[in-house]
């Protein structure tokens, strides 16, 4: 299959930005940001060194004991408040079924070709469970996950009511016990239904609850500081408006992010399960997974798509490489191969 110079799908998964809050007499009141101003002790390797081949710099010893002034943004639960809660929305569409744009006629066909047997072998069910997990989980709170219990609610439209107690507790890897099984069950379902049905509207609510002592730090996105400003704090925290005050908050990226973290199909007994990425994008190790080098990158795959569409028309068992083809374009984005040469002079 030829990837053509257009080639574009629309993002399936669109969350909200994920806001914090507190309740006082079932009011929500808004987490505020405090600024600080901290003396850092001068730790960095550059402080004390030229080069890498450890050649140490001409300071006096006085030089690296002085402190480096900060003027940053920090946010802490309220004193004597021991709950806070995280909400965010989540809207799920099919577009993965068929690209957006496409120039060639053959690869939409082909690409369109591959998504409906994905979805007749019930391959989407996967992806569903996947990112049901990472709702359920609480995987989109990041840091903040790790607090002293944490309960999480999820409000479908179609009217159901999710709910896991002490998420903190379950494992990726584990069975779930009843209650929490059976809400994976059907928000699993529910999540497949959305990406696979063009015809209705799928939306849902997630409500989560976060035992915290009063005082515990926080951690919502920070602002990207390009430049250092003067007399403006060099790290930014993220906020959103609730009640017409400012409140922290994740990005929706992040959120985002979080739900697609499903990629263990990697390498086979993959140990770690990466953010969906043509490259498998891995930044703990600062390192792509599926580099083009290694031949199991999205383009040289999906290039491969006749091949993938006759594997399932046989019967056979759906590879992970489809699996990763599928939530690639279920994550969505610009997937344009070379631009055709021109020809004759300009």
């Amino acid at each position: 299959m030829e990837l053509c110079s257009q080639l574009n799908y629309c993002r399936s998964l669109s969350p909200g930005k994920a806001y914090f809050y507190y309740l006082i007499d079932g009011k929500e009141q808004p987490i505020g940001v405090d600024r600080t101003r901290i003396r850092a002790p001068k730790s960095g390797f550059s402080e004390g060194f030229e080069s890498k081949d450890m050649k140490p710099k001409d300071t006096a010893p006085q030089d690296l004991a002085y402190s480096n002034p900060q003027f940053i943004e920090e946010c802490y639960v309220p004193p004597r408040v021991s709950e806070i809660y995280c909400d965010f929305s989540l809207r799920i569409n099919a577009n993965s079924l068929k690209p957006n744009v496409c120039a060639v006629d053959e690869t939409r066909k082909t690409l369109t070709a591959l998504a409906e047997l994905y979805k007749q072998r019930g391959g989407y069910r996967e992806i569903a469970e996947r990112i049901a997990k990472n709702i359920l989980l609480g995987t989109w709170l990041w840091r903040n996950r790790t607090c002293r219990s944490l309960d999480i609610q999820v409000l479908t439209n179609d009217g159901q009511t999710l709910a896991v107690s002490n998420s903190y507790c379950l494992q990726w890897e584990s069975a779930w016990d009843g209650g929490a099984q059976d809400a994976l069950e059907n928000l699993k379902a529910f999540i497949e239904k959305a990406l696979t049905d063009t015809e209705s509207l799928y939306y849902l609510d997630v409500n989560s609850k976060l035992t915290v002592g009063g005082g515990d730090e926080i951690y919502p996105s920070q602002e990207f500081v390009d430049k250092k400003q003067d007399g403006a704090p060099s790290r930014l925290l993220a906020k959103t408006l609730l009640n017409g005050q400012e409140t922290v908050a994740f990005h929706a990226q992040k959120v985002g992010a979080a739900l697609q973290m499903i990629d263990d199909w990697w390498q086979p007994n993959a140990d770690k399960r990466l953010r969906v990425n043509e490259y498998g994008a891995d930044r703990e190790y600062v390192i792509a997974r599926r580099h083009p080098k290694n031949g199991n990158d999205f383009y040289q795959l999906v290039e491969r798509s006749e091949h993938w569409i006759e594997q399932l028309e046989h019967g056979k068992e759906i590879p992970n490489e489809v699996h990763f083809i599928i939530a690639v374009l279920v994550k969505a984005g610009v997937f344009n191969g070379a631009a055709a040469k021109a020809k004759g002079k300009a």
